[in-house]
């Protein structure tokens, strides 16, 4: 009986000892797991609509006063010299979320979300990160050529508030905490799209405000001075002007006075004021569900606006103003502020850089720069010459009037494809207002050749139809 039991004895010990290295096992694999899943940041994307570059506190607007964004700059990278691919919403939203140029996916102009437009050969990010063992969300609004509800091909498995209704834009926030507090456990990427300061279009030709609601203009003398290029510049390609005339509700500004443009600005600051405030909600969620270390944010806008300058609302032209946006890359407590003057296309670069941070393959057909080695290595140079394009259109309608611009770090060459003054050239350093167009002038016709012959190079190694 002893030795029978000694051996019962023996055998429960083994088991024991068999499942406590199981235990440890397992504590093993799921300690490894969360290392890994802590390893891979969390992206969060904050995009607006309309806004300019110079629209925010921290690029040194006095006439308004931004914290949300403020508090992006204050823990991450600022860039400085950043442009959409094309200042208009759809194709400017297909590039971000496809890193492809509009010119070559096609979507050249504001396009309805139906079904079979968009190839199932081009990625989209939601399915790259989702893939990727991402979870995936996107709320605010859409304005891209597939349906929400096609998430085989978009691959944002939580979409919420994207249909245009009043508020939207007070809604965002709070599905974007319900997402964060859901898969804060998980790595994630999560985009808040946010529709003002677009509310700036109803505003100028007197309709209702779809996103909020603002109080009647104070005097001119009370609101923001002119900017001291307001003036429509001379030698300036005649088809620019004769474009507007097509949608007077697009472009009910033709005839304004200085005083009605210093009231258009005060608006358009207090719209990008309302959207800061929703911004600083989004953020404040994840301080809340205690993500706000291990999340990279992306914040900028998908073109920006005329904001008076050259005496131009909306968007579409290739000026500074309307092409040039916010773009900040945070980590909120863990980086430091610091600005970079490196030329960025938000329409190219933000998926290879989000796909950088994550450790996730990006589509070998795409041609951005990844934006992370910048981050990793600020003397990295990654690129010296940009080029974006505009297609006029009157909302889904093109009016065949299109350009290319070509910028480097001191210059700025445009054409466009119609007229008989079609070039621009401007020394930005010099000339940050566009005023002075050099393409009429012998004494920089190197530059203006060096220009032609780039863009040249460049439509035809890229496959871009323009030239």
């Amino acid at each position: 009986m002893e030795n029978k039991s000694l051996r019962i004895n023996i055998r429960a010990k083994k088991w024991i000892a068999s499942f406590a290295c199981i235990g440890l096992g397992l504590q093993f694999i799921i300690a490894s797991a969360n290392a890994q899943s802590a390893a891979r940041p969390n992206i969060l994307i904050i995009m607006t609509d309309q806004q300019t570059a110079d629209a925010m506190s921290n690029a040194g607007n006095k006439d308004l006063h931004t914290p949300a964004m403020d508090q992006l700059a204050k823990n991450g990278v600022k860039f400085t010299k950043a442009y959409c691919a094309q200042p208009l919403c759809t194709p400017s939203r297909t590039a971000i979320f496809s890193g492809k140029m509009p010119f070559e996916t096609g979507f050249v102009g504001n396009t309805p979300e139906r079904d079979g437009q968009w190839p199932d050969s081009l990625l989209m990010m939601g399915k790259i990160f989702k893939d990727g063992g991402y979870q995936t969300g996107y709320v605010g609004k859409w304005h891209l050529p597939v349906p929400t509800t096609k998430v085989s091909q978009h691959g944002f498995e939580f979409i919420q508030n994207t249909n245009f209704q009043d508020y939207n834009d007070a809604g965002t926030p709070s599905y974007c905490a319900r997402f964060i507090k859901t898969n804060k456990d998980k790595p994630f990427l999560l985009v808040a799209s946010f529709l003002n300061p677009h509310d700036i279009c109803e505003w100028a030709r007197g309709d209702a405000m779809k996103m909020d609601v603002l109080a009647d203009a104070p005097p001119a003398a009370q609101c923001p001075e002119l900017p001291a290029n307001w003036s429509i510049a001379a030698h300036e390609p005649e088809i620019v002007r004769e474009q507007q005339k097509v949608s007077p509700r697009t472009y009910p500004t033709v005839n304004w006075t200085g005083d009605q443009w210093r009231q258009y600005r005060w608006a358009y600051n207090r719209l990008v004021e309302k959207v800061d405030n929703y911004v600083g909600m989004v953020l404040a969620s994840l301080k809340k569900y205690g993500v706000e270390k291990n999340t990279i944010i992306v914040f900028t806008a998908d073109h920006g606006d005329g904001y008076a300058a050259h005496r131009w609302n909306q968007k579409q032209i290739l000026y500074e103003e309307a092409a040039k946006i916010p773009f900040i890359i945070s980590k909120i407590g863990e980086w430091k502020a610091r600005t970079d003057e490196m030329l960025v296309c938000n329409g190219t670069d933000i998926i290879p850089t989000i796909c950088g941070f994550a450790g996730i393959q990006q589509p070998a057909y795409l041609k951005g720069v990844d934006i992370s080695k910048k981050i990793n290595n600020p003397a990295k140079n990654l690129r010296d010459t940009l080029v974006i394009e505009t297609d006029f259109a009157d909302n889904e309608a093109l009016l065949g009037i299109n350009g290319r611009a070509v910028i480097t770090k001191d210059f700025k060459y445009i054409v466009y494809n119609k007229g008989n003054v079609r070039e621009q050239l401007f020394n930005l350093t010099k000339d940050p207002g566009e005023m002075s167009n050099l393409a009429v002038n012998a004494a920089h016709k190197k530059t203006l050749q060096s220009m032609r012959s780039y863009l040249k190079q460049w439509c035809k190694a890229n496959g871009d139809k323009f030239m």
